[in-house]
């Protein structure tokens, strides 16, 4: 009964995996470990801990997310000049603008 259920799961997946696996061309290199961690600190150092998306829109709002403006899945690097601090709500908004274009093809 519950390997059914099991089985079931999985077939649902396979739809995304053949999904991601129909982007040739894109090779996303992430930095891991403590370097990205360094990485995100001296980011964060430089944009003063402060949102850059509210900053462009004149507001003054704590950040912490580091975020890569261009996305490595979109053909962006990893240096420091394509990333940005961002404030939660910020970040969750670009995050959910980048899924939709990505969903739509």
């Amino acid at each position: 009964m519950k390997l059914t259920a099991l089985k079931s799961r999985l077939q649902t997946a396979a739809p995304r995996v053949a999904t991601l696996a129909a982007r040739p061309g894109v090779v996303v290199e992430r930095k891991r470990g403590y370097g990205g961690v360094l990485d995100r600190r001296r980011i964060r150092a430089r944009d003063c801990d402060l949102c850059q998306e509210c900053k462009r829109q004149g507001r003054t709002t704590i950040g912490y997310p580091v975020d890569h403006i261009i996305a490595l899945a979109d053909g962006g690097t990893d240096d420091d000049d394509n990333k940005e601090t961002l404030c939660v709500p910020c970040h969750d908004a670009k995050s959910a603008r980048e899924a939709r274009a990505r969903a739509r093809g």
